[in-house]
């Protein structure tokens, strides 16, 4: 599929909103669908800003790694309570920063700035 107006690309995300309300059995269509949108949407110069928050990249990084709080909290080693205290825009110490650098890949530079 091509998508090569606005109204194309809307006609597309009526239509993929549809499947995902009532899910095919065949997959490969929605599949087709969800690639083209994205073809359309890169090619327009849509993209999501980066994140300017610490708060945004974490939740960024769990959306990537497919990780719940818990998961996340498992993977930089701090309690589930220390993480909760950090996403709701509690200062970090250096131990966490370190942590946050060295198991997540986030630059140190934009821990230290937006920290």
């Amino acid at each position: 599929m091509d998508i090569r107006t606005a109204a194309d690309y809307q006609q597309a995300l009526d239509q993929f909103t549809a499947w995902l309300n009532n899910e095919p059995a065949d997959l490969a269509p929605m599949r087709a669908l969800r690639d083209a949108i994205g073809a359309y949407e890169k090619g327009q110069g849509y993209e999501l800003p980066a994140p300017q928050t610490l708060v945004g990249r974490l939740e960024l990084e769990m959306y990537r790694r497919k990780l719940n709080k818990k998961n996340l909290a498992a993977l930089l080693g701090i309690p589930a309570s220390r993480l909760s205290d950090v996403l709701q825009g509690r200062r970090i110490n250096l131990d966490l920063a370190k942590r946050l650098y060295k198991r997540l890949g986030i630059p140190a530079d934009f821990i230290l700035e937006a920290a």
